[in-house]
């Protein structure tokens, strides 16, 4: 696993002020400046986390794996992202369609178009995600929830990977909603279909 260093002006953990790069931990991913970290394995870990390492190294349990966030934990970041871009759609699409007087038209019959309008907010989704995952691998929910969208190794998303998956995912909770997260039910990386599409994990910070 190579080290993923910070370039959003993140700071460490335990010294806000710390002069140099930012290194995340390779099990809890958060950010340490190198005096904080030790290297274990050619990867670096905080102090808390090189116990655990060592622990786990003792026991034979694989050490590689990723703190893989709770189905429960990706539904909560998922509806406070609904919460935050969901609601002034939904607001914005009641202001259009009493303009346009669908719901002042008396017994004209409800015009075709209104059956498509939910699609239009496919593309704000898109682009939301893929902003904010290509930016810093999280959304707002995400940020809430301290869970971050990372590469099967741990390290940081591509720009490519960040837009795919949220173009993915997107289609798919607007046809094939329930389909798309059963298998973060079953998988042993709990990957949804846009995880599978993408090759991305969703980790916990904490």
């Amino acid at each position: 696993m190579t080290d993923v260093t910070d370039t959003s002006g993140m700071t460490c953990v335990n010294h806000p002020g710390a002069v140099g790069s930012i290194v995340r931990c390779s099990r809890r991913f958060n950010p340490f400046c190198q005096d904080c970290l030790v290297r274990l394995q050619g990867r670096p870990f905080c102090a808390n986390c090189k116990l655990e390492h060592v622990r786990d190294v003792a026991s034979g349990v694989d050490a590689s794996r990723l703190a893989l966030a709770t189905i429960g934990r990706r539904f909560a970041a998922l509806f406070i992202d609904g919460l935050i871009l969901g609601l002034p759609l939904f607001i914005l699409m009641m202001i259009f369609m009493f303009g346009t007087g669908v719901f002042t038209g008396g017994d004209k019959e409800t015009p075709l178009w209104i059956n498509f309008i939910g699609l239009g907010q496919i593309p704000v989704w898109i682009v939301y995600e893929g902003i904010m995952l290509s930016r810093r691998g999280q959304t707002l929910g995400k940020i809430a929830m301290n869970l971050k969208v990372v590469r099967a190794d741990g390290t940081d998303i591509s720009t490519g990977q960040a837009w795919g998956r949220a173009a993915v995912r997107s289609l798919l909770a607007s046809f094939l909603s329930l389909l798309n997260y059963i298998p973060a039910l079953v998988t042993k990386e709990k990957t949804c279909l846009h995880d599978m599409a993408a090759k991305t994990r969703v980790v916990s910070l904490v």
